[in-house]
């Protein structure tokens, strides 16, 4: 049973000292040779990425997927709901790269996922999880286990979501000149549909 301990004093001041405590445990928490090695396997352009998470996760595989597409080529998310997981499976090779976010209260379906992307399709698994750890961690390769608890109610992402603008600043710089490329011929082949700062 998860217990709230009050915010004491300014209540936004305080949970943002909270926030700041999860960030500096996340920094602990992951050693520069696992990020390192993470943003290697990323930032492999011969790997196709696929990029899912949980009920409540899956926010930060969108906000990850959609910063890589800018990157690099090659990036899937992959979407909630498990009927048209098959084709994703069937589009993977071996050495690809399925990243995988889920926190406690973790999905069994994910497990499955990720169970059937290793043994059957050969794919190197990348788990973004709590400290509490995810069953998915036993077949993966790479596990950044981060804080979430900040004492309140709701679980904290503010830890994860830093370590992932980290990795997708880190792949982004790996080679800039093509970075700039691409993120010019991105904005230059936007589409519009009649709204000037819309974005796809």
């Amino acid at each position: 049973q998860k217990t709230s301990v009050p915010v004491e004093g300014a209540y936004l001041a305080g949970f943002l000292e909270r926030a700041e405590q999860i960030v500096q445990g996340t920094a602990q928490s992951v050693t520069d040779v696992q990020f390192d090695m993470v943003c290697s396997l990323l930032s492999d352009q011969k790997r196709s990425i696929y990029v899912i998470g949980g009920r409540m996760s899956d926010t930060l595989a969108t906000y990850l997927s959609r910063h890589l597409r800018q990157v690099r080529g090659k990036i899937f998310h992959v979407p909630p709901h498990p009927e048209v997981w098959p084709e994703y499976l069937l589009r993977m090779r071996p050495r690809d790269i399925l990243l995988v976010a889920d926190f406690r209260r973790y999905q069994q379906s994910l497990a499955t996922l990720a169970t059937n992307a290793q043994r059957n399709r050969n794919v190197q698994i990348i788990l973004l999880t709590d400290q509490w750890m995810s069953p998915i961690a036993a077949n993966a390769t790479e596990v950044l286990a981060v804080p979430i608890d900040n004492g309140t109610l709701w679980d904290c992402y503010t830890g994860a979501m830093a370590l992932l603008e980290a990795i997708v600043t880190r792949v982004a710089e790996t080679n800039w000149d093509q970075t700039k490329a691409r993120i010019e011929a991105w904005d230059a082949n936007r589409i519009k549909f009649g709204v000037d700062d819309e974005e796809i």
